[in-house]
């Protein structure tokens, strides 16, 4: 049986970007090992012992993105049926916008249903995230205030220039 233990220590994104290096496979050798010190040692042990590699580059950290056409591509065949009929309607409304009311009488649902709906959205967001290693906005937003589902114009004009159509659910 094999056993690893893992430290990772640093900022955020310097963590994020050696997980995700890890998680892809890079054949590149770290270029820092550290034994971590449990608290219960008592003083005067030796202390751990830290390899470096000074002349190897830092992991850049992941960028500020703006969704694209890919994006937008990759992401709808993330989504469940149920959650592409939802973006499907508020890409195709004036403005990008559509107030809750109109979103649940179009689809002839309620507010329970279309909550149930949306469910996948946040897995989907963060998988075209690591995927394409960025950090994009979400897609669309509530805004409680003026009760609208808004969604951003870079994923709108993808999903109406690339004719998106929701898959055929079961449901």
């Amino acid at each position: 049986m094999v056993k690893v233990s893992l430290t990772i220590e640093g900022d955020a994104e310097e963590v994020i970007a050696a997980i995700r290096k890890l998680a892809g496979g890079d054949a590149e050798p770290a270029t820092t090992v550290t034994e971590t010190v449990d608290d219960d040692v008592p003083e005067g042990t030796p202390e751990s012992t830290t390899a470096s590699n000074a002349s190897s580059p830092a992991t850049p950290p992941v960028p500020e993105g703006r969704w694209t056409i890919d994006h937008v591509r990759t992401f709808w065949r993330y989504l469940a049926p149920n959650a592409q009929q939802v973006y499907h309607q508020v890409a195709h409304s004036s403005g990008y916008v559509m107030s809750r009311q109109s979103l649940l009488d179009a689809m002839g649902l309620t507010e329970r249903q279309l909550s149930g709906r949306m469910s996948s959205v946040g897995h989907s967001v963060r998988r075209i995230r690591n995927v394409h290693n960025v950090s994009l906005p979400h897609p669309m937003t509530f805004d409680q205030s003026s009760d609208d589902y808004k969604m951003l114009p870079d994923v709108a004009d993808a999903i109406v220039r690339l004719n998106l159509a929701p898959s055929i659910s079961e449901a």
